[in-house]
């Protein structure tokens, strides 16, 4: 019987109440919600985050390709972050209230406006002190939610034993 990896309590794999976020590592609900909620999400967690946003929050259709080379440019030559990249989307599109059309599936305003949102969301953080941490405690609480249950079931595969006079088709006669 699996334990929890924070509880270390067993886990019952005929209840609702786990999950497998990754293989072989297994969790109460509550026990990796809590636990997902209290931890600093790392730069490289931003990534899905922005591809969320385009799609659930803007709603929008984009070109992940070029999304992905364009975010990939930014960081090595503009010297971008990944939560930077997140935070200037959602500074032009839903503080600013641009239109995605403009944008032909891609992310390329980033560069443009980086150091705006950048200045505008600093702002914000020195007028609300903990604004900037309640969205990532949003956006974190969110992914947590959206955890893929997995049950798995252990079969074992059946290997197939064939003959050399399957192959041959037609009979010798």
């Amino acid at each position: 019987m699996p334990k929890c990896r924070i509880c270390h309590q067993p886990i019952d794999k005929n209840s609702n109440d786990w999950c497998m976020p990754s293989q072989n590592f297994y969790y109460h609900t509550k026990c990796y919600t809590d636990w997902r909620a209290s931890q600093p999400m790392e730069d490289n967690e931003w990534i899905p985050m922005i591809y969320d946003f385009l799609a659930r929050d803007l709603k929008v259709s984009y070109n992940w390709w070029l999304c992905d080379s364009q975010r990939k440019k930014f960081i090595k030559e503009n010297k971008c972050t990944n939560k930077g990249i997140y935070f200037t989307l959602k500074y032009f599109y839903e503080v600013k209230k641009n239109a995605w059309d403009k944008g032909h599936g891609g992310i390329g305003i980033v560069p443009y406006t980086y150091k705006e949102a950048t200045e505008y969301w600093t702002e914000q953080e020195r007028k609300r002190r903990g604004f900037i941490q309640g969205i990532e405690k949003q956006l974190q609480e969110r992914a947590a939610r959206d955890v893929v249950k997995v049950k798995r079931t252990d079969k074992k595969k059946v290997k197939q034993k064939y003959s050399l006079d399957d192959i041959g088709g037609a009979e010798d006669g």
